[in-house]
């Protein structure tokens, strides 16, 4: 029975916290809208008496400039204003023609030149007979001032609005045209310069969609087409009223009301921001709210209260039950789970994700044969080799492993072991995760993958920019010394063959580096030509293009090997290999120090090895760590493209670049190749 009160009586404070809530949610909504509609009632209200002012000073401008040319067009038919010529225009004298209002007046003739003004120092104004001013009066009298759209004034030197009426003869013919300047800030003026608020606007508009003056933040522009505006398409449909819709401009919606202006093509508007003119009602609505959401809370914290001492056991268990299958959920995501062994029972615990990653029905024990079984021989030897490790160090350890599932398929496993400790420090077991990376290994190979594209493209550009770069001057270099072996034929026996000889052994070598470049461009494409051949005569033809060029002060001392060693490799790329160490190893010497040596040995990985070394200061460790990267260079100025390209060679070759430092001095720079077998 006690159960049943409670649970009554739980039902009974939840009602009543609902029905409550309700209730004062209710009243306050309504009161959030009565505000909302009161604050936009009173910003169209403040709209439509701003427009009102709007229209009545437009009407009062325009009509005080149509007075002012009316009367400046009688004061011309009486011949009041004396007339000037276009290049010395007459000055208008009069007080109501120079109303302090306008930026000016003009009086043109029926030519379009200016003959009068109210400006002085006008000399040699344009003709004005094709501005749309001038035109909108030449061919018929409306009998109506014309306002014209922003343009630019020749005759103020400044952008204007130009009011304009039709000047006629006695007998009725166009004479001319009166023009009234205005500044398009002069058309809002009504508002001042604060009087307008940075979210409301007011724009004084053509019917012909060209805005005539636009007030923002005091902040005057005119010259916009709006006639794509919803504005301009409701004024053509009535010619007062209000709107709630986006800005023409900005696209921010405004609460907008417009009026024609009587008796002009034109009408006004006003508009402000409706989140501006809600924005206090908006403020106290915030205010309502949390006002209720503060009274439901305290209704809600006294309802979980009663709750809580009834139902904790039920809301405990199911929490637990979410958390672990949220666990549960995340180890299967991320291919990971966990597992913990006690030594003493010998009783293994995994997780579910666990059984699923090792396709397994029962779980199996680190220490375990079976588990070793399902490993290759090296991730097996590594794993007990871990295994024991942290049985006798006690500390935490991570490994990774090959594993051979059920259904044939391999995977990479990290498996991370912390050891249980009992009171007195003894182990007592083991907990740790079971990780699947071969994700993580795949991704990695790709990447190494990539860099090692990435290098053999860079080498490729290298190569192409060398042959097209040094190609030209080599083949005009070896016609020059075509031409020259000729002449030197010419000469006497004894004094020429020196001579052409010298030539010839020139033009070979130009034809040598000619060949080196297609070599290594072949490299770079993947194209050679290999032949079997001695390495030591490879090198002892090197040794020759040495003594030769003279790069080395000293000849250079050369340890063949004891037998002969064939390799098949492309015969120019290694010699171009050995040029580049041996030339390295003697532009390293010092003055006085032994001169380089050449060893060539075979050694037990079936490869034969040659070695350069030289008694210079050695490499820096950052040139050792970057050994074979272009732009890593120990030579003052030297682009490391040398060891660059013999390292790509020696591994297209199948071989390897490598390089130390000698004690107490010098560097040893070593490349392998492998050796043919003539089976």
């Amino acid at each position: 029975m006690q159960v049943r009160y409670g649970r009554w009586a739980i039902g009974a404070v939840l009602i009543a916290g609902l029905l409550g809530s309700a209730l004062l949610w209710t009243l306050v909504l309504r009161q959030i809208e009565f505000e909302r509609a009161e604050a936009l009632h009173a910003a169209v209200a403040q709209n439509e008496d701003r427009s009102l002012v709007f229209q009545q000073y437009v009407s009062r401008v325009l009509g005080t400039a149509d007075l002012a040319c009316r009367h400046v067009a009688a004061l011309r038919a009486l011949a009041a204003i004396p007339v000037g010529t276009k290049r010395y225009p007459s000055l208008i004298n009069d007080p109501i023609a120079q109303d302090p209002g306008f930026l000016g007046l003009s009086v043109v003739d029926a030519r379009g030149d200016l003959v009068a003004t109210t400006r002085e120092g006008l000399v040699g104004t344009p003709n004005v007979a094709q501005h749309e001013a001038f035109l909108a009066h030449r061919d018929q009298d409306t009998r109506r001032l014309f306002v014209s759209k922003p343009t630019y004034s020749h005759t103020l030197n400044n952008k204007a609005i130009l009011l304009t009426r039709r000047l006629n003869l006695s007998n009725g013919t166009f004479a001319g045209v009166v023009t009234v300047h205005f500044a398009p800030a002069q058309l809002t003026a009504v508002f001042g310069e604060k009087a307008v608020k940075p979210s409301e606007s007011a724009w004084l508009v053509g019917l012909d969609g060209t805005v005539r003056a636009r007030v923002t933040a005091g902040v005057v522009n005119s010259g916009d087409d709006v006639t794509g505006g919803v504005l301009f398409r409701e004024q053509q449909r009535t010619e007062r009223g209000q709107l709630v819709g986006p800005g023409t401009l900005d696209g921010k919606v405004r609460l907008v009301s417009y009026r024609r202006v009587p008796g002009y093509p034109l009408f006004v508007s006003y508009s402000i921001l409706r989140d501006d003119a809600l924005l206090e009602a908006v403020q106290r609505a915030n205010l309502l709210r949390i006002g209720a959401m503060l009274a439901t809370l305290m209704v809600a914290v006294l309802s979980a209260i009663v709750i809580y001492f009834i139902r904790f056991r039920e809301r405990r268990s199911w929490e637990l039950a979410i958390a672990k299958s949220r666990l549960e959920e995340a180890q299967r995501v991320a291919g990971i789970g966990d597992w913990a062994y006690n030594l003493q029972e010998k009783r293994i615990t995994w997780s579910p994700q666990l059984y699923r990653m090792y396709e397994r029905s029962s779980p199996l024990s680190p220490l375990s044969a079976d588990f070793a079984e399902v490993l290759p021989e090296e991730s097996a030897h590594r794993h007990q080799t871990e295994i024991i490790r942290v049985l006798k160090n006690g500390v935490p350890a991570s490994w990774d492993l090959q594993v051979n599932l059920s259904s044939g398929a391999s995977r990479f496993h990290r498996l991370s072991s912390v050891p249980t400790k009992g009171r007195h420090g003894e182990i007592v077991g083991f907990h740790g995760t079971i990780q699947d990376i071969t994700e993580i290994k795949k991704h990695e190979t790709l990447q190494n993958e990539l860099a090692h594209l990435s290098r053999n493209g860079a080498l490729n550009a290298l190569a192409a920019t060398l042959s097209h770069e040094l190609n030209q001057p080599l083949t005009a270099a070896s016609n020059y010394l075509s031409a020259a072996s000729y002449m030197a034929s010419q000469l006497p026996a004894a004094a020429g063959a020196s001579t052409v000889t010298a030539l010839r052994d020139a033009r070979a070598q130009i034809l040598r580096a000619g060949e080196i470049i297609k070599r290594v461009r072949g490299l770079a494409s993947g194209a050679g030509e290999r032949v079997v051949v001695s390495i030591d005569d490879l090198i002892t033809e090197a040794m020759a293009t040495i003594a030769v060029t003279k790069v080395c002060a000293e000849p250079v001392a050369l340890d063949p090997s004891s037998e002969e060693i064939l390799v098949n490799v492309d015969t120019v790329q290694i010699q171009q290999v050995i040029l580049n160490l041996v030339r390295n190893a003697c532009q390293a010497q010092n003055a006085g120090s032994p001169p380089p040596l050449v060893e060539v040995h075979s050694g037990s990985d079936s490869k034969v090895h040659v070695c350069v070394t030289d008694h210079g200061p050695g490499f820096s460790k950052e040139m050792l760590e970057k050994l074979g990267t272009p732009v890593a260079s120990s030579k003052n100025g030297g682009l490391g493209l040398g060891l660059s390209i013999s390292k790509t060679i020696i591994e297209a070759h199948g071989g390897a670049l490598q390089a130390r430092n000698n004690a107490p001095r010098g560097a040893t720079v070593c490349f392998s190749l492998p050796i043919h077998s003539s089976d």
